[in-house]
């Protein structure tokens, strides 16, 4: 199927903002959690710190598996 550059484009601004989501809302769902739970617990910020970097791993993560689902497609 052929494509024009009207479509290229849109195509490309949903691939870049599927990825800004996908890397935000993990890592700020992370970073939310860990502050609930450390307020309710009375910790420091273990469980902040410990969420957030679960948050980025989450995010890594996906972002790897649309890099290799693209380039499974193309």
């Amino acid at each position: 199927m052929k494509t024009n550059g009207k479509s290229k484009i849109l195509e490309n601004l949903a691939l870049v903002s599927q990825i800004g989501i996908s890397m935000l809302v993990p890592i700020l769902g992370g970073i939310l959690l860990g502050n609930f739970i450390d307020k309710k617990l009375g910790t420091g910020v273990i469980f902040l710190l410990t969420f957030c970097v679960l948050g980025i791993i989450s995010s890594f993560v996906t972002l790897f598996n649309i890099a290799v689902g693209r380039n499974k497609r193309k």
